[in-house]
């Protein structure tokens, strides 16, 4: 793809939370987001698979970060950074292997004192005290451009995390150009949900957008539909400028997302753009694991380790890794 490629590592659609990607230029390597996580559904843990794939993606991400020269984070959840302390039950993160991710390098992360609810404030001073120990220089992302050789890497300021006014916080979107290609990587934008997010993508133009869809399975209760319906109409825009849209994260955490995606993709096929996920940009098969944790506990019962290690305390399974 010209001079910049992009290769995704962790999405809904290869089985975990996340929008890890790696980002090459002839200057720079740069590694977005690099969190994991999974999360609670259906009144059920993860299924072993998802907690299999989670250690199959984090251990791909860890040795993908030793190519990389600049992280860059675009806000303090869980599945967009690795925490430097031990829970098995969600994250699977531990210091060892935070620390392994961002050694010697430069971060690009987001202000953790402006524009960030009470909890990503606090998650990221902590991040930002212990990277202080490992990295090379810890550099701050909002409304900022950095040039690498002929790589321009530019920050918007912070946007709203789904709706305006979401508890949920503010994110920042990452544009990396070179040689007039530009690849833009908006996380947790949720489709996007609001008009004037769109309108940033917009003028920015990129050629690839890597694009954080709509959480259809809270549509109706934590998310009223009509945001759902917001999303649709502005990935639709999008749809008519950018040439290829990496679809992806929240909205492959529901098997209805076909019903959203496959007729924006079919129109944006017929003008010869192209929308499609994280995996089929890879050339794979979605792989939506929570999706799908009501049917694999039915289909693949867990063994009677695993079921026993569900029922142990909740501090004590923090500590303990799965038995899967």
């Amino acid at each position: 793809m010209r001079k910049i490629a992009v290769e995704p590592l962790a999405f809904e659609s290869l089985g975990v939370r996340s929008m890890s990607c790696l980002i090459e230029t002839p200057d720079v390597k740069i590694l977005v987001d690099p969190g994991i996580a999974l999360g609670p559904r259906f009144g059920l843990l993860p299924h072993p698979r998802e907690y299999r794939a989670r250690s199959q993606l984090r251990s791909l991400l860890i040795k993908k970060s030793h190519k990389a020269d600049v992280i860059t984070i675009s806000h303090y959840h869980h599945d967009h950074y690795t925490p430097n302390y031990i829970e098995n039950v969600f994250i699977g993160s531990s210091p060892e292997d935070a620390a392994a991710i961002i050694k010697d390098k430069t971060l690009i992360i987001k202000d953790f004192r402006e524009n960030v609810n009470a909890s990503q404030r606090r998650r990221g001073w902590l991040f930002w005290k212990f990277a202080q120990k490992y990295s090379r220089e810890i550099l701050t992302a909002d409304g900022g451009e950095f040039q690498f050789g002929e790589t321009k890497i530019k920050f918007s300021w912070p946007v709203p995390h789904g709706e305006a006014g979401s508890s949920l916080g503010w994110v920042t979107m990452l544009l990396v150009s070179v040689d007039g290609f530009k690849i833009m990587h908006a996380s947790d934008v949720q489709g996007p949900v609001l008009k004037g997010t769109a309108d940033m993508i917009l003028q920015e133009n990129p050629e690839i957008l890597i694009l954080g869809g709509p959480p259809l399975y809270l549509a109706g209760g934590l998310v009223d539909e009509v945001n759902v319906s917001y999303s649709k109409e502005n990935l639709h825009r999008l749809c008519q400028t950018v040439e290829t849209i990496i679809l992806d994260h929240h909205i492959m955490r529901s098997l209805d997302c076909r019903l959203f995606v496959e007729p924006i993709g079919r129109y944006a096929e017929s003008i010869g753009h192209a929308l499609v996920s994280a995996a089929k940009f890879k050339g794979l098969e979605d792989n939506l694991l929570e999706a799908r944790r009501n049917e694999l506990y039915r289909k693949e019962p867990p063994s009677s380790e695993f079921l026993a290690w569900t029922r142990m305390p909740w501090k004590k399974r923090r500590i303990e890794p799965p038995p899967v």
